[in-house]
């Protein structure tokens, strides 16, 4: 009999235990910092961006989905930590930009999240780093799937 689904178990079960770890660290950060790590995400993707981007935009760059992003925006707004307005084109669309107090607030974060990622795995070596990534994404690919569907179907085989 193969150690496969024993392998994979343990496997999913490490990598959960991981993701765990780095997402407390990360919320931590953000809570010193009196943001959340959904709203991060977004002052994150808007600064990236640099230019004002659909609210759906935002949603859909988010690394965890946000079922919320309306409530979200609006809680990072009475923050003042970004600016909604609509679109001058298709008033439906509301665009949101950062504001300067939510470039500083990511200013004040970029050094300790730079120290914060240098202690997660910071000593990894880079070609360690880059298979991790690799089998991340590869990982990430399997599940892109209906969970609905799984059991009736056979993963795909391994490239």
């Amino acid at each position: 009999m193969s150690s496969q689904p024993k392998k994979a178990k343990e496997a999913t079960i490490a990598l959960l235990r991981t993701a765990s770890v780095v997402k407390r660290s990360f919320e931590a950060l953000m809570h010193l910092h009196g943001i959340t790590l959904q709203q991060f995400n977004v002052l994150r993707i808007l600064r990236g961006a640099g230019e004002t981007l659909p609210t759906m935009e935002v949603a859909a760059r988010m690394i965890e989905p946000e079922p919320g992003i309306t409530r979200l925006i609006g809680r990072l707004e009475k923050k003042q930590l970004i600016e909604r307005g609509r679109c001058k084109q298709d008033s439906r669309r509301m665009l949101c930009a950062i504001t300067p107090k939510g470039l500083d607030v990511l200013s004040r974060l970029d050094e300790p999240l730079v120290a914060l990622e240098a202690q997660l795995l910071g000593s990894m070596p880079d070609a360690d780093l880059d298979t991790l990534i690799a089998l991340l994404e590869r990982a990430r690919c399997q599940v892109d799937v209906d969970p609905a569907a799984v059991g009736d179907n056979p993963a795909p085989a391994s490239p």
